[in-house]
């Protein structure tokens, strides 16, 4: 079974790579992040904005390629 963090890392690498995470499906697979380092939690946080954001990237490609980035920073920042 995976790890909170492993679980984490493959969402965030799954939006990073051009897929998408809903609101939905963040909370099914880790509906509690308390008690993580910060880090993890910044990861979380940034997964659950990409959910809520949906109808601004749908009409801002920009906006969507810059929240992609920034995800990419959590994962580099999660796998020192």
């Amino acid at each position: 079974m995976a790890t909170a963090r492993e679980t984490l890392l493959k969402m965030l690498q799954h939006v990073a790579d051009g897929g998408d995470v809903t609101e939905q499906e963040l909370n099914a697979a880790i509906p509690d992040p308390h008690g993580w380092d910060p880090e993890e939690r910044k990861g979380w946080e940034e997964l659950s904005h990409w959910a809520d954001d949906a109808d601004i990237r749908a009409k801002d490609e920009r906006y969507a390629n810059f929240k992609r980035n920034w995800i990419g920073d959590r994962i580099a920042a999660l796998n020192p």
